[in-house]
């Protein structure tokens, strides 16, 4: 191993442990504990896979000196899993869509050791300690509403009606929401991985600009299947298939029309020349405010084609 590598090896060891330490100690830092393994990919990228393997376990270890063996073995697990891994993908110099998968798998890993350890240290199911939470949640809303008699009787039964019918479709969600998770996850660290090597002056496959996203034709028809069997099952109110099938398989779907949506919006604001990075993100936070309606965007968008009907309607004028 190359003194450089021993060098700069020690240098991001010391940088994962300071976002470890940031997020477990700070609460509005929490969401570092995400980029924890951007060190480890940089490194993997310059110096390869052992070097990364190296630091990542001594960077597990002076985790544990800090915050003991069962946080340590957690930030070490993203490390290991996503950092390392991520890290080859990159000294390989593969596609995006490569990385992705890696970081994808490497996230899902990360769920999934961190739902067993909890099961086994604490000895409850996850996810009904997470039900649990939510039901008690509920219960101590509507008891500060009763006590400060903000709502009467008629409109507290309304608003439990409403909180038990949102927790429903959260029990229903739960697997979809882990397989999306670690696919955000994957793809936020390979943005920011692409960014800080190309800082430093390496050429990165990136993922490509938003705006330039469009979906296969394949994906189209095959969405569409779903699109009208779920409604076909919805007008003829069948009950053979379980709701939470439906639900998880609808919410990829939606998904998938909501992100062609705003992928539009992008490249509307792209062929205006709006570039401004803050309206990006006001716009990013406008789509989730209203989903359903970038939603119906991004499915009409995706079967007529709007953004070539505006192109030719604005180069006509």
């Amino acid at each position: 191993m190359k003194t450089r590598g021993i060098t700069e090896g020690a240098m991001f060891c010391a940088l994962a442990v300071i976002l470890a330490l940031a997020s477990f100690y700070v609460p509005f830092l929490v969401i570092l504990i995400f980029f924890i393994p951007v060190p480890m990919v940089v490194l993997g990228k310059r110096h390869g896979l052992m070097v990364s393997i190296i630091a990542s376990l001594a960077a597990t270890i002076i985790i544990d000196l800090f915050l003991g063996p069962v946080n340590a073995i957690s930030f070490g697990i993203l490390l290991f899993f996503v950092g390392c891994s991520l890290g080859y993908a990159y000294h390989r110099n593969v596609g995006p869509i490569q990385k992705i998968i890696v970081g994808y798998l490497g996230f899902a890993l990360v769920v999934i050791a961190v739902i067993i350890s909890y099961q086994f240290l604490m000895g409850v199911s996850f996810t009904t300690f997470l039900f649990q939470t939510l039901e008690a949640i509920t219960q101590d809303v509507l008891a500060m509403y009763q006590n400060t008699g903000v709502m009467d009787a008629n409109q507290l039964l309304l608003m439990k009606e409403s909180m038990d019918a949102q927790i429903i479709t959260i029990k229903m969600i739960i697997p979809s929401a882990i397989l999306l998770l670690p696919l955000i996850f994957g793809v936020v660290n390979v943005i920011s991985c692409d960014a800080f090597l190309k800082r430093l002056g390496y050429t990165v496959k990136g993922i490509k600009p938003l705006k330039d996203w469009r979906m296969p034709k394949s994906l189209k028809y095959f969405l569409f299947v779903f699109l009208m069997g779920s409604f076909l099952i919805s007008i003829f109110q069948v009950t053979a298939i379980p709701a939470i099938y439906i639900t998880n398989i609808m919410s990829f779907v939606y998904l998938a029309y909501f992100v062609m949506g705003l992928s539009l919006i992008f490249d509307i604001m792209a062929y205006k020349k709006l570039t401004n990075k803050g309206l990006k993100v006001l716009v990013v936070f406008l789509a989730l405010l209203f989903q359903f309606v970038v939603t119906m965007i991004g499915l009409a968008d995706t079967y007529m084609e709007i953004r070539k009907i505006f192109r030719k309607e604005s180069e006509a004028k």
